[in-house]
């Protein structure tokens, strides 16, 4: 057992030490006998000392632990102050049979005690002079007091914190000791112990210190109250992508985005915390510095994709935060339901001058191609359908080869027409610096992209400046600009710009659907073609089911059309700030945003595209221009521990567009490839009523307090007035509060046991209300008519019923939210949990016919009437697993959670339901109450019959109905199980609500690693939960002509035959659902992707100095390397509807995504 002495004891024991040497021969003898005394009656007197088999074996462990296992082991006793050992260093020991002596000298020898053997016991005391009284202060980067500030003796677990002053004691700390002074968003400092310390920390460059936009202002992490993540612009600039947010999936909590890198210049699909309405963009609001920019696909008469943020170079992105409660978006009100993405661009840091040079070289490939029948294999299928059938005539009516121009057997992979492997090229140039009155940035950069696709190309070149001048000390001016200018051709159609998925010109439908038994090109040269679609070749005369053996020739269309969209683009602020004190500013900027496209076409009259018009050629050229100006006046005031931060605001912005175009026709002359040429017939073309005019005038405030950086608490509001809503319900209020709680800064914390695990500790909480009016068109509120003629004569027709009440969809967030950081800021994690309570949603209500407005879009019109809600967690987790001169390893995971689910929908309307998704029969899409937006909504299936090989659909009721295209003798094309005849399905008597395409959970996972001048970067994206609609399979399986997946191949043949195949019979296109949505054509989406590898080279220090330059890496890159999924379709993140809400998760002969290989170079000078 241990003994304990009282405090008094141990310092008369100390006071007797202490003054025994000087006095040795000078003691009094009842002194001796006091301390024997003493020593007899506590210790039991009985010496001994003699213990030589102790082993241990321990690291880094408390002090007690060692002395109690030496106890344990010796016999001897313990006696000492608990109190004592809080100041005792961990121990390190491993010893193996060696004396007490010996094992107690190692354990104590560095701590600030003695220890004595005194009769079987052994007694701990403190050394003489071994501690010490200390008193400091903590000061900022400034000098001012820092209160809060966490002080503690190194390797105890002594410790305090700064008072409102900055000031601190600490008694009983160990003469010689460290003190280890820390505060959230500054660096830790290290001092020796005196009896008067003063101590200046400086700014941390860890994350919490990082400065973060939120909106008309920026704010350090460590003190943002709103849900925001970040994003360096460096982790994006090595990514061949033009355009920054397709490289954001899995890098931020809460963002899902669909980005498929297979089309050229394609905006993503891009969704913050899930889908936020039922008919109105859920596209976040970017902003560019302080310019809000057009957003999402803009379609200008062409096959192209133009995505207005490719106009960004992401070489010049200093960073990306992305806003997402309402906290951290109501500043922004009517536009904010969706979150915000600010974007920071590039600015000059003081110094010397920089100039440096990026560039890298690429190739890209398509993955996961449906495989297709060979020659063989489709003369197999295509023959049997035809036999089972009962039009097979080994004569008259049979599928044979054909021969090219060397008498070879034709055995045709029209991918290898369609598809390329496509070269890229990326080259930037900047220069930047500053110095005490100027700050500069000037970039230079050219893009050229081939895609996967032939005849799919995108060009870029861009130019921009970020200059800041200091006039003098109370006025300052800048400006940013940025130019680019791009092309995007694509002559076969992606599914995206004007065509529809199932356009006769898809690429990739044609691709997998044409027979492989004929080729591009006849015998004698020419090309295969039959009308407007590819000839039966050596078929001709003995294929009578057929007169076509695809629709498209891909090879004649890809040589002799044209389709390209040019864009120019223009954003710019000039702004100016006056600083009468030293705590209020003045700010004004004015910024523009405009966008100039232009749309050439032109289809040979030989082609699929060009045949019914003779030739043709269409030029549309289109504007949009935006205006914005902005005035703040801010004012910071600190009193003591009281922080005050105020902002009031005024906003105009105005944007106008119009378009216009012609269409002419009947090519006089096939030497005439542009619209200037000749062409019989000419017709307006993409210009009716394409003239667009809206504004948005806003006031706004922001009030920020903070209490000795320990309590935090944020209010916005916003008004707007947009010209687009109803007459009544133009202006609207939001607003957004929210708070935030800093634990470590308690007085409390620094001497309990959450001090030594926790670094900082932070409980975050909003709430507000945000709007959403993306996607209104601009006079949707309006009752519009449309010009026309009359017997020649000028008249008006009614074009569209309008809604004086139309007001905004409004969203009302909670938030609720954990930050802390672990291990000497380590490892940080950021736990938040959101619901966001949707009203006002704005769709299409159906009026009856006696309301007496004519046509279909009339007997719609737009209201406020719905209502649905998203909730979810999120998780991130930072950790700085190894942290060394020459090697570390840093790691990200994060990890989201939603739920979305509608809640009510107009006054005797049940369900929403999309017929033709994406303009395609048999895809269909349902919202309804009490489930999530966008459901799939098919006729069941149940399988084959072995008996029969036919397919088995469930109707309405659930009863099975057999389907057989040419049915048997006896027997009808649909009955029932017992042989009678029934009803053929249909989508409107027998479909049901499936499945949800929208995925539960969402995240990626990155590591980086370093080894002396090598890095490695490792990423991995993620989601499960969700489905989708595989309709390229109902083309696979097409009965016809077409092509089929080698899925085929499983087919039913005979009778007890088990798979999921029906039965092949000529014409049947209705057993996998060409037209009618059904559930065998439904698969999970789930997926894991090895998104990006990277492994860099930084040349030697001493390289570069013998070379003039200041740095030089070398690095090869490749992404979308690898995908573990379900899904057997060419990938699950793509759409055939770009950003359209209610139809997410529909795939129709979509283009697959590509597989790209970059090796890139980095020099600085």
């Amino acid at each position: 057992m241990n003994f304990y002495l009282s405090n008094a004891l141990i310092r008369c024991y100390q006071e007797y030490r202490n003054r025994k040497a000087v006095f040795h021969n000078k003691i009094s003898l009842i002194g001796k006998l006091s301390v024997m005394i003493v020593s007899t009656t506590i210790l039991q007197v009985n010496a001994s000392g003699q213990v030589n088999n102790i082993t241990l074996s321990e690291n880094n462990v408390p002090l007690n632990k060692v002395l109690d296992e030496i106890r344990k082991q010796s016999g001897y006793k313990l006696l000492y102050n608990a109190d004592m050992l809080d100041k005792a260093h961990p121990v390190t020991i491993h010893m193996e049979n060696r004396s007490l002596r010996d094992v107690l000298d190692r354990s104590i020898s560095d701590q600030p005690f003695e220890y004595q053997l005194k009769n079987n016991t052994i007694l701990i005391t403190p050394k003489a002079n071994a501690f010490m009284d200390v008193r400091g202060k903590v000061l900022d980067e400034r000098g001012m007091a820092l209160p809060g500030a966490s002080v503690k003796a190194k390797g105890t677990s002594l410790g305090t914190m700064t008072d409102a002053n900055g000031n601190f004691a600490l008694k009983g700390v160990e003469t010689g000791a460290t003190l280890v002074i820390s505060f959230v968003g500054y660096q830790p400092k290290e001092v020796k112990a005196a009896a008067n310390v003063i101590v200046k920390l400086e700014p941390d460059k860890s994350d919490l210190n990082e400065v973060t936009v939120i909106g008309y202002g920026v704010q350090k992490k460590s003190e943002v109250t709103g849900s925001i993540s970040s994003v360096k612009g460096s982790a994006l600039a090595e990514q061949p992508v033009a355009s920054f947010e397709s490289a954001l999936n899995g890098r931020a909590t809460g963002v899902n985005m669909t980005a498929n890198d297979g089309v050229l210049n394609q905006a993503p699909t891009f969704r913050i915390r899930g889908t936020n309405s039922l008919s109105l963009s859920s596209y976040p609001l970017i902003v560019v510095d302080g310019v809000p920019m057009f957003t999402e696909d803009v379609s200008v008469g062409g096959n192209a994709a133009s995505n207005p943020l490719s106009a960004i170079n992401t070489n010049d992105i200093e960073s990306i935060d992305i806003a997402k409660d309402a906290a951290a978006t109501s500043i922004y009100g009517s536009r904010a339901a969706n979150g915000v993405v600010f974007i920071t661009t590039k600015s000059g840091k003081k110094g010397k001058a920089k100039f440096s040079y990026n560039a890298y070289y690429g190739n890209s490939k398509a993955t996961r191609l449906a495989e297709v029948l060979n020659g063989a294999q489709y003369l197999e299928i295509k023959n049997e359908g035809l036999k089972n059938a009962g039009t097979y005539d080994p004569v008259k009516n049979y599928y044979g080869t054909s021969l090219d121009a060397n008498g070879n057997v034709i055995d045709t992979r029209w991918y290898d027409y369609i598809f390329r492997t496509g070269n890229s090229q990326n080259h930037n140039i900047s220069l930047s610096g500053a110095n005490d009155a100027t700050k500069y940035y000037f970039s230079v950069g050219y893009t050229d992209r081939q895609g996967i696709l032939k005849g799919n190309d995108y060009e870029r070149k861009s130019v921009s400046y970020n200059v800041e001048h200091k006039v003098n000390n109370w006025f300052k001016v800048g400006s940013k600009t940025n130019y680019s200018s791009d092309e995007t051709s694509a002559i076969l159609s992606t599914g995206t710009g004007v065509s529809s998925v199932s356009s006769n010109s898809v690429a990739y439908r044609l691709g997998f659907i044409t027979a492989p038994i004929v080729g591009p090109y006849n015998a004698d040269g020419t090309f295969n073609v039959i009308g407007q679609n590819v000839g039966i070749m050596d078929n001709a005369g003995h294929l009578t089911s057929t007169a076509r053996l695809g629709y498209t020739n891909p090879v004649l269309s890809l040589q002799a059309n044209s389709d390209n969209t040019s864009n120019n683009y223009i954003q710019s602020n000039i702004y100016g700030e006056i600083t009468p004190l030293p705590w209020i500013t003045f700010r004004t900027a004015y910024g523009v945003n405009n966008m100039y496209s232009r749309t050439n076409r032109y289809f040979d009259p030989r082609t699929n595209e060009g045949m019914s018009s003779n030739g043709s050629a269409t030029g549309v050229s289109a504007k949009k221009e935006t205006n914005v100006w902005t005035n703040t006046l801010t004012a910071n005031r600190k009193f003591k521990e009281h922080s005050f931060d105020l902002l009031l605001g005024e906003e105009e912005q105005t944007t106008n567009g119009d378009r216009f175009g012609i269409n002419r026709s009947n090519q006089s002359d096939p030497f005439y490839t542009d619209i200037q040429g000749g062409f019989g017939n000419v017709a307006v073309s993409n210009t009716a009523n394409q003239k667009s005019y809206n504004y948005l005038i806003s006031l706004f405030s922001r009030v920020q307090y903070n209490y000795a950086r320990k309590y935090f608490l944020t209010a916005n509001f916003r008004r707007d007035e947009a010209s687009v809503l109803g007459l009544q319900n133009k202006a609207g209020n939001f607003w957004g509060f929210s708070g935030a709680w800093e634990l470590n800064q308690e007085g409390f914390w620094a001497n309990s046991a959450m001090s030594k695990v926790f670094d900082s500790f932070k409980f975050k909480a909003s709430y507000g209300k945000v709007g959403n009016l993306s996607g209104i068109g601009d006079y949707a509120s309006l009752s519009t008519y449309g010009a026309n003629l009359y017997g020649g004569l000028p008249g008006l027709y009614y074009s569209a019923a309008g809604n004086p009440d139309l007001q905004w969809e409004t969203s009302k967030k909670t938030d609720l939210g954990i930050n802390f950081s672990m291990f000497n800021y380590r490892l940080t994690a950021d736990l938040s949990y959101y619901k966001n309570n949707i009203d006002g949603l704005i769709f299409g209500v159906p009026v009856p016919a006696s309301a007496g407005l004519p046509g279909a879009n009339q007997n719609t019109v737009l209201a406020n009437v719905g209502s649905m809600y998203n909730t979810g967690i999120e998780l991130s987790l930072n950790g700085v697993l190894i942290k060394k001169d020459d090697i570390g390893w840093n790691t990200n995971f994060n990890i989201s959670y939603n739920k979305n689910q509608v809640k009510s929908l107009a006054p005797g309307v049940s369900s929403l339901i999309i017929n033709d998704v994406g303009g395609s029969s048999g895809m269909v899409s349902i919202s309804l109450p009490g489930s999530p937006v966008g459901m799939i909504y098919a006729i069941r299936t149940d399988g084959v019959d072995p008996e029969t090989g036919r397919r088995i659909f469930l109707d309405g009721s659930g009863r099975k109905v057999y389907y057989e295209q040419v049915p048997a003798a006896g027997h009808n094309q649909w009955e029932y199980e017992d042989g009678s005849i029934a009803k053929a399905v249909t989508t409107t008597d027998d479909g049901v609500i499936y499945k949800n395409t929208n995925p539960k959970f969402y995240g990626g996972l990155s590591n980086t690693f370093r080894y002396k001048n090598f890095d490695l970067d490792v990423m991995l994206t993620y989601q499960f939960g969700g489905n989708m609609y595989y309709a390229t399979q109902a083309s696979l399986m097409d009965y016809r002509f077409q092509n089929n997946d080698v899925k085929v191949l499983d087919r039913w043949q005979k009778k007890g035959d088990i798979t999921d195949v029906p039965k092949v019979q000529d014409g049947d296109i209705t057993s996998w659902g060409y037209s009618l949505p059904i559930t065998a054509n439904v698969y999970k989406s789930d997926f894991v992707r090895l998104k990006n590898v990277t492994l860099g080279y930084a040349l030697p220090k001493s390289v570069m100095e013998k070379v003039k330059i200041e740095s030089a890496r070398f690095y090869v890159s490749g992404q979308n390397l690898a995908i573990i999924t379900p899904y057997p379709g060419a990938d699950p993140e793509v759409t055939s509807t770009g950003n359209a809400t209610a139809t997410q998760g529909f795939d129709k002969n979509m283009t697959p995504n590509a597989r790209t290989f970059t090796l890139g170079v980095q020099v600085g000078f």
